[in-house]
């Protein structure tokens, strides 16, 4: 389409799309976090980024659409764990995707999916606006992500696939979306970690809803097949040289303090959300002692504790500061014989921990601020460790974070 004739039908476009959008807002859309995850050990981390089929529309949860199929979908192809964040809006652009990740923490994820062009496609968006915007984007994910993370670009879908945009006009659309398409395949063939997936799902069907948790396993099935392979080939694969920006330990400690102290929960009275967590990973686990603990500048601090008396203890001391080092368990068997816990005051007298095993928690904006961990003065076996489990508990304790204290 020549730049001309979008330049001229533009004014006519937005009005019809505006008036086709007024159509969608009575579909359900989801209200809960936007993350979801699969269960397992040794997870991937995904972020979705994007309009149109991020946004969830026609279901009332992530977990029912995109993000919750694609968890489960890349889990049962990889045998691991998947947590998948998104950033989505039905407004977002390659443009102001920037300044949706502005406070995202990039070098975390394993994969970024870009679901954008959707609403280009509708505006009429130039292809030489679209490429400069769209590449602006990738070198910002290619310049802040890890040199193993990859990116996949999702197509344009067919705009005639849409209920509310099936009406006269949509032709122009459809041109639109095939000249922006055909840029995305371009960009992502001459970038070195960067993946073009086609995509044309077919029409809507239901027309109350938009779309139907059906249709989002069909298009996780497509990315999942997609992003597997090279996940898996991550984990095998030749380890890349150190990234200076994930080696500055002093700046992403502010980073995480920052984080700590932007949850406004230290020194905040006990929850029953959170005391009812901790009594649970107790029992499940058969042990003595469980606490929720938030590392501090100094000091571990216990925001829920069962079988402990002390609220704080020295961050020197904590196993739980040795825990948010990793982004998996930590599974101590015997403390008294490991080197790195043996002289803990902790360890050589109350309480007396042998066993220890503990899982980070994230901050909403990923940092690792704490951790979720149960202990005993009896000494257990890895293999009478239930790492899932510890995993799903943290998870529900980082769930619980998104929503403000009573105190805060």
């Amino acid at each position: 389409m020549h730049d001309l004739v979008r330049w001229a039908l533009r004014p006519v476009m937005r009005i019809w799309t505006a008036s086709a959008e007024r159509a969608d807002r009575h579909l359900p859309r989801p209200s809960d976090a936007p993350q979801a995850h699969a269960p397992g050990i040794d997870s991937d981390r995904v972020l979705i980024l994007g309009c149109g089929p991020a946004v969830g529309w026609g279901v009332l949860s992530h977990q029912l659409a995109l993000p919750g199929s694609l968890a489960r979908e890349l889990s049962v192809r990889t045998g691991r764990g998947v947590d998948i964040d998104l950033l989505a809006s039905r407004t977002m652009t390659a443009e102001n995707a920037l300044t949706a990740l502005a406070d995202t923490r990039l070098g975390r994820f394993d994969a970024v999916v870009v679901i954008l062009g959707l609403n280009e496609a509708l505006d009429l968006t130039s292809v030489t606006e679209w490429r400069e915007r769209l590449t602006a984007l990738l070198q910002e994910l290619e310049r802040e992500t890890s040199r193993s993370t990859q990116i996949f670009l999702l197509g344009i879908p067919p705009v005639h696939s849409i209920e509310i945009f099936r009406r006269p006009l949509v032709r122009i659309a459809d041109c639109s979306a095939t000249d922006l398409n055909a840029v995305t395949a371009r960009l992502a063939a001459g970038a070195p970690r960067t993946t073009f997936v086609p995509f044309s799902p077919s029409a809507t069907v239901e027309t109350d809803r938009h779309r139907t948790p059906a249709d989002y396993r069909d298009w996780a099935v497509l990315l999942a097949d997609a992003l597997a392979d090279s996940l898996d080939s991550a984990r095998v694969g030749i380890v890349p040289p150190p990234d200076p920006r994930q080696t500055d330990a002093a700046g992403q400690e502010r980073a995480r303090q920052a984080a700590v102290d932007g949850l406004a929960i230290l020194d905040t009275p006990p929850e029953a959300r959170f005391d009812q967590l901790v009594v649970l990973a107790q029992r499940l686990f058969g042990t003595e002692s469980a606490v929720i603990s938030v590392i501090d500048r100094d000091r571990q601090w216990h925001k829920a504790r069962v079988g402990l008396a002390a609220t704080e203890i020295p961050r020197a001391d904590s196993f739980c500061a040795r825990t948010i080092e990793g982004t998996g368990a930590l599974v101590v068997e015997d403390a008294r014989t490991d080197g790195r816990f043996s002289g803990s005051p902790l360890v050589v007298d109350e309480p007396r921990i042998r066993f220890y095993a503990g899982f980070p928690i994230e901050s909403p904006s990923g940092e690792r601020v704490g951790a979720l961990c149960v202990f005993d003065p009896q000494p257990r076996a890895l293999a009478e460790v239930d790492q899932v489990l510890l995993r799903e508990l943290a998870l529900l304790v980082q769930r619980e974070l998104r929503v403000p204290s009573v105190f805060g």
